[in-house]
């Protein structure tokens, strides 16, 4: 497939800066958040649709979800409780929660490179938070909905808002271990995985709600990657050029491409699976660190991120090629709270304390 490169402008020179958003531009949990304020018992359906998603177990006779299929799973239950397009986007205006100094890494990322943001969550909340960060739309991926498209009767509203009732009276499946058949489980579990299985592939089929479901389709790991793809196309960019900021378990497959092709990935407060597919680690309350390691990337490209992050100290910070601006914010901030900060392979993990930061 053939794109036009953005706006008709060439990006020779340029860097990109692109940040897979949940928990990097925004909390993971937003959409748990909506079903708890929105649903009778929202939070306990949240968490036994996560857990039944997140089951890896599959089969011939079972369907395979992805953690973020719990996005979608939810749906028939928000719509039974009336949010439409308009209210779930007031929602989201009137809550809109954002990692501290997001606004401020976003608006700098502008001033410096091409922005981007690649997010699992409803495209109502990436338009909220693209009005809080003054970043076009057009710069986002995200998973398109339209909950006023399908009309649902009262009698289907009674029916799934009593199964929303049954499913937040479940327990939470458990996984036994990381690697578990399903003897492993408990019988109470396989019991909840029946007929959860039940619910989603015979008993909501033939219903509106099944076929908002069925059109709706959150970003994974292979959508999120072909995101990744589609802006190569769009902007002709070279991947040494992209600094990747990458948080879960869906990011590492976007995060290991990136890295593959020579680009700089960073893992933010990041899972297990997303970290080992990074070249530097980042745990921090705030964005202030990815503002000062991005401006050092536009400047002086990926190894000498890599080299200043190895040598880290307040001298190396203090002599950085980054806007002095944001050395001073990284080097205050840090008196408060210090990040952990470390190249990926290269060596253990070391927490720096307050008093490097007050030399």
């Amino acid at each position: 497939m053939d794109f036009e490169l953005m706006d008709n402008t060439s990006y020779d020179g340029w860097k990109f800066f692109i940040a897979c958003g949940e928990g990097t531009i925004f909390p993971k949990n937003v959409i748990r958040d909506v079903c708890s304020n929105k649903i009778p018992k929202g939070s306990e359906l949240y968490d036994v649709l996560y857990s039944y998603t997140s089951f890896s177990i599959m089969s011939v006779e079972r369907p395979a979800y992805r953690r973020e299929d719990v996005f979608r799973l939810i749906l028939p239950f928000l719509r039974a409780h009336g949010l439409s397009n308009t209210s779930l986007k007031q929602y989201f205006k009137n809550n809109l929660n954002l990692i501290p100094g997001s606004r401020r890494t976003m608006r700098f990322a502008q001033e410096i490179s091409l922005p981007f943001i690649i997010s699992s969550s409803y495209e109502h909340y990436v338009c909220e938070a693209c009005e809080a960060l003054d970043l076009p739309m057009d710069n986002t991926y995200s998973m398109s909905l339209d909950l006023d498209y399908w009309d649902i009767s009262r009698d289907e509203e009674s029916t799934l808002k009593k199964l929303g009732d049954e499913i937040a009276s479940m327990p939470i499946i458990q996984r036994p271990s990381d690697e578990y058949t399903m003897d492993d489980i408990s019988e109470t579990d396989k019991n909840t995985l029946l007929r959860l299985d039940e619910i989603f592939e015979d008993e909501l089929v033939g219903l509106q709600s099944f076929r908002l479901l069925s059109a709706s389709s959150p970003l994974g790991g292979e959508e999120k990657a072909s995101s990744f793809l589609d802006i190569r196309r769009k902007t002709a960019l070279d991947a040494d050029d992209v600094m990747l900021v990458c948080s879960t378990d869906s990011d590492s497959l976007i995060a290991h491409m990136v890295r593959e092709s020579g680009g700089l990935v960073v893992a933010f407060n990041a899972t297990p699976l997303a970290l080992v597919s990074s070249d530097i680690a980042v745990v921090s309350e705030d964005t202030t660190i990815l503002s000062f390691l991005a401006d050092v990337f536009q400047s002086s490209g990926k190894s000498h991120v890599e080299e200043l992050v190895e040598n880290w100290s307040n001298d190396v910070i203090r002599e950085s090629p980054a806007n002095k601006h944001l050395i001073n914010d990284l080097l205050n901030s840090s008196k408060l709270s210090a990040p952990l900060v470390t190249n990926v392979n290269h060596k253990t993990p070391t927490l720096f304390l307050d008093e490097r930061f007050l030399q």
